[in-house]
């Protein structure tokens, strides 16, 4: 007796942008099976992941949660959670140990072992050649691209492909490629753009006194205010700018931050330069210090020691150059501990776009599926930046890269268990 098996017909898949989530969706849909091809219109593959992590790409975290991402879809957190569990970090890791990453982690922070972002790159593009993907690079897709709606397929030059994945990234680092050509491809295809907006950069102010603290660092904690009501709290090292303030704990609010001022609305940051210290404990500490200095030893009068010498010791000198400056008239203990506690800072503006860390905004969740596929478009699907989803400092951008890039080759290769075209 012959049986007759029916073969299934492989799959033909379209990626567009050889970034970090376009290389994971890549590898993922060419190990389902599928026959996969890679456009990149930049000469080379991952230049934004280059830049991640000071140059040392920082790969994900292990305290990993949905709460740390932002999305402006109203069941957007319960998305996320679910497409980070699909590929969560620690299958993160487990798949770039396998393709030969050797990595380590410092209180929760993942790093290759090398501290080389090229080498994150280089085991990306190697295996990608290993999976049979196919790399195209300096191509614009955008005038090739056609969609033969009837057939269900879509068309680039004369390749028919019948899944599209779009993981061309934002419009943040511009120079990498990341220019927002991706949001005009979903738009022909239906789709809405939550407004771009600049993501973890800087935030400034139109103080000029601000300008003193220039090129300080100090470990701090910073609360954000809008319309004078707290919106957010992060600690750790601020870093002081010519045009305002800086660092991971600025660049974890600067998204509300970002939002509010595009809406209108005024915004303040209120600085603490000793948080792990008790306000009364200072006080004295002022307190006592401002009494010193006016005799010598053995009572003997000497040149006064000026104000600034006597608060020496504190915080940086360039802080209490700041806070003296503040206070003008007499200098109270008083004073001088509510500032070094709480000194309040107008936002007036913020980093642009163009080297923003990541965009805020994109392609709205609500019109993709739980496999990221478009709802609008069957066979249209979504992976990385270019959706309205962005996370705080430390490696969560990449991670939802990683498993956005997973999910959405996984349910386009059909070995999600769904029906395959």
């Amino acid at each position: 007796m012959v049986i007759s098996v029916k073969r299934m017909k492989r799959k033909n898949i379209a990626v567009i942008g050889a970034g970090a989530a376009g290389m994971m969706a890549a590898i993922t849909a060419a190990r389902a099976g599928a026959s996969v091809t890679v456009y990149e219109h930049r000469g080379e593959a991952g230049r934004k992941l280059l830049m991640t992590g000071n140059g040392k790409c920082n790969l994900t975290n292990r305290r990993m949660d949905a709460r740390y991402y932002h999305s402006g879809c109203k069941d957007g957190e319960n998305m996320i959670r679910s497409v980070l569990a699909g590929f969560d970090e620690m299958q993160t890791l487990a798949f770039f140990h396998e393709i030969g990453l050797l990595t380590y982690e410092r209180d929760g922070y993942v790093y290759p072992q090398s501290e080389q972002a090229v080498t994150v790159r280089d085991v990306l593009v190697r295996e990608c050649l290993i999976a049979g993907v196919s790399i195209h690079y300096d191509t614009d897709v955008y005038p090739l691209l056609e969609y033969q709606k009837d057939m269900g397929y879509f068309v680039i030059g004369s390749q028919r492909y019948d899944c599209l994945i779009l993981a061309c990234g934002g419009k943040s680092e511009r120079q990498t490629g990341s220019d927002g050509s991706g949001y005009e491809i979903a738009k022909r295809f239906g789709h809405q753009i939550a407004t771009p907006l600049p993501g973890l950069v800087p935030l400034y102010t139109s103080e000029p006194e601000w300008q003193m603290l220039s090129g300080v660092r100090a470990k701090a904690r910073l609360r954000l205010f809008v319309e004078g009501m707290l919106s957010g709290e992060a600690c750790g090292e601020l870093q002081f700018t010519a045009q305002g303030i800086s660092g991971i704990p600025v660049f974890e609010l600067s998204r509300t931050a970002v939002h509010s001022l595009a809406d209108g609305k005024c915004v303040e940051a209120e600085i603490c330069f000793l948080n792990e210290r008790k306000q009364e404990t200072i006080r004295e500490l002022v307190e006592r210090m401002l009494a010193r200095g006016d005799a010598g030893k053995n009572g003997d009068l000497q040149e006064e020691i000026c104000i600034k010498k006597r608060l020496t010791g504190i915080v940086n000198d360039k802080v209490i150059d700041f806070i003296l400056h503040k206070t003008r008239e007499d200098c109270l203990a008083e004073q001088v501990t509510r500032l070094l506690f709480s000194s309040r800072i107008v936002i007036t503006g913020h980093g642009k776009l163009d080297h923003a860390q990541v965009t805020s905004g994109g392609v709205l969740l609500d019109e993709v599926d739980g496999h990221l596929e478009s709802r609008l478009c069957s066979g249209l699907f979504f992976a990385g930046e270019i959706l309205d989803v962005d996370g705080i400092c430390g490696g969560y951008n990449l991670q939802w890269a990683w498993s956005s890039g997973y999910a959405a080759g996984k349910a386009a290769a059909g070995s999600d268990g769904r029906k395959t075209v």
